[in-house]
């Protein structure tokens, strides 16, 4: 219930007052909202739309990030390096949409 009640309250938060100074994003939410309105077939976009796509955003990244960085650690490696990415996405099933997204 706790973490229901904490959801509930950031989002009271973000209804009220959009722009203050309690960042619940990583991500700039104005950069986001400016990618979404390249879409042609997008006309608006709410301020809650646009919230829960950054957060997807920084959920994906983040978990990317984690599976690469297991591939870095089994090479015994400090640096995160691109083929630890490309590796993630072969050895995880999650990441089969990104195969064939030519990266060069």
């Amino acid at each position: 219930m706790a973490g229901k009640e904490q959801v509930q309250e950031q989002e009271n938060q973000l209804s009220e007052n959009t722009s203050s100074a309690i960042r619940l994003t990583k991500l700039p939410q104005t950069r986001v909202r400016n990618i979404i309105k390249l879409d042609r077939d997008v006309t608006l976009a709410s301020s809650e739309a646009v919230y829960l796509i950054t957060k997807t955003t920084e959920l994906f990244v983040e978990y990317f990030a984690k599976e690469a960085h297991k591939r870095t650690v089994v090479y015994k490696r400090k640096t995160l390096q691109r083929k630890d990415l490309d590796e993630a996405v072969k050895g995880t099933d999650r990441f089969a949409f990104l195969e064939d997204i030519p990266l060069d």
